[in-house]
């Protein structure tokens, strides 16, 4: 009877320091059912559940022993919440590293390397563009946006960052438009002729809509200081967040061709490609 008991105390122990241990290792990714890649200054990188960013902790995921990995969507207040409660392990895949976060988050190395919010406008309105570049062909956008001749649109309310907001603020151009793919939606009709966004959102649209008459199209960069966009795995300071941030800088240190940023570099053309790689040439973090 004694060992019968003492054989089911261990049985017992077994299982409690098993799920004790899963429990350890559990971490909850959360997205944000919000359209295609979207970079803002507030720090939001949003992914559609298929996007570039998705895809990217896929690879990386699949690719992680150790961890018990679930899901989850939630706002980006919300994820934040999360993650700064730090009561279970949350990671957030899409992140812009800032300097609220950085006090309660652990980031991983850059994941994603992304160009910076650019002019897209229609290749039959080139022509009327090119008053509006400057020796190095980027877009003086004050100028753009006081030509009556070319129709813009943004998304009203979204922050694009201190190289494009101070222009958008002081001209009641381009229109303003509630839904971020509504701009996207516009220039694949001909109602506009260029929007400010970057390349893999009009990209991520098309392909999202595949009734869609694709309108060519040519992206520009605008004229100021301008480096790559990273975003990073955001993880909840835990024990367990610490280790998958460990691990995951690992696996990408032996992986230099960067694979899971494929999906990413595919939604651009060759100039993009160009540019991209020119400026993370130019980066200090690369």
């Amino acid at each position: 009877m004694k060992s019968a008991c003492r054989l089911l105390s261990l049985c017992l122990f077994g299982l409690g320091l098993s799920s004790g241990v899963a429990a350890q290792s559990r971490v909850t990714w959360l997205s944000l059912d919000a359209g295609p890649v979207v970079a803002s200054a507030a720090g939001v990188a949003a992914a559609a559940p298929s996007g570039p960013g998705e895809q990217a902790r896929l690879w990386l995921v699949e690719r992680l022993a150790g961890f018990v990995h679930e899901r989850d969507s939630a706002s980006i207040a919300r994820i934040e919440r999360l993650i700064e409660q730090g009561r279970e392990t949350y990671c957030y895949a899409n992140a812009l590293r800032t300097p609220t976060r950085e006090t309660y988050a652990v980031f991983s190395d850059p994941v994603l390397r992304r160009l910076p919010t650019r002019v897209i406008v229609r290749a039959d309105r080139l022509v009327l563009l090119e008053r509006h570049l400057d020796a190095q062909g980027r877009v003086q956008l004050a100028s753009l946006v006081s030509d009556p001749r070319l129709r813009g649109a943004v998304t009203g309310r979204r922050q694009y960052g201190s190289l494009i907001d101070p222009v958008l603020a002081t001209s009641s151009a381009p229109q303003r438009v509630s839904d971020s793919n509504t701009p996207s939606r516009m220039l694949m009709a001909r109602r506009i002729d260029w929007l400010v966004a970057e390349p893999a959102e009009l990209a991520t649209y098309v392909r999202s809509e595949p009734s869609t008459v694709i309108m060519p199209t040519r992206s520009f960069e605008i004229a100021g200081p301008a480096a790559p966009v990273l975003t990073y795995v955001m993880c909840s300071h835990t024990a367990t967040g610490s280790r998958l941030v460990g691990a995951l800088n690992q696996l990408m240190a032996e992986h230099d061709d960067r694979p899971w940023e494929q999906a990413y570099i595919e939604l651009l053309d060759l100039h993009e490609r160009a540019d991209l790689m020119r400026l993370i040439r130019q980066s200090p973090q690369r």
